[in-house]
């Protein structure tokens, strides 16, 4: 089997480097979450805000290459779309605890906690997809890992509506809204991860 060359394997390391300041960031989420003090959030959300630099860093340093290089592995076009979702994975998983603190959330829902815990499942099944990348045309399990990355979206979509639907029932209006947006970042984070399942997808079809 031909062996990748350093120069084809950057933007694959770069897009697993990506994925991989993801998963400590929903782990800082989750741990922020799991240890819930309000007052601490203005750090937390400083400590998160580090991870989410380093991954613009990531996207910044890919984007050059991909400006400067003569060939690529894959289409250029398709790199700057993986590149862009994976900082989207980033940016959502921040957006959560953002949208807990300039809600002035002092108190968690009951299903927060289970919900970013299904965002988590999500960024480790596209770090697995991610791995398997660069062999796309040899992997026997890439279908798979994409078909595990749409089951945990999947399950999100089911959480986010029960979340609703319980929201609207329970609540009155003001925590309605306050939660609502709690939600939508979760559930945007879970779609960003589909999309980054989707785009695999679509580069392994073209080149196969």
């Amino acid at each position: 089997m031909n062996k990748r060359s350093d120069r084809d394997m950057f933007y694959f390391n770069n897009m697993l480097e990506c994925i991989e300041l993801a998963e400590k960031a929903v782990s800082m989420v989750l741990d922020a979450l799991n240890n819930f003090d309000p007052d601490s959030l203005p750090q937390q959300l400083r400590d998160l805000h580090l991870v989410e630099q380093a991954g613009d860093q990531k996207k910044h340093e890919l984007m050059q290459h991909v400006s400067e290089a003569f060939i690529t592995p894959i289409e250029r076009e398709d790199i700057v779309a993986i590149s862009n979702i994976l900082d989207d994975i980033i940016d959502n998983t921040e957006d959560i605890l953002i949208q807990i603190y300039v809600s002035n959330v002092r108190e968690l829902r009951y299903d927060i906690v289970p919900g970013v815990e299904n965002v988590q499942k999500c960024i480790t099944s596209v770090k697995a997809l991610l791995e398997e990348f660069p062999n796309y045309k040899k992997s026997d399990t890439i279908h798979s890992l994409i078909v595990d990355v749409n089951h945990y979206e999947e399950q999100g979509d089911k959480r986010f509506m029960d979340s609703m639907v319980r929201l609207y029932r329970e609540d009155t209006i003001d925590p309605v809204v306050r939660w609502k947006a709690v939600y939508q970042c979760i559930e945007a984070t879970n779609d960003s991860c589909e999309d980054a399942a989707d785009t695999v997808q679509t580069v392994v079809m073209k080149n196969m």
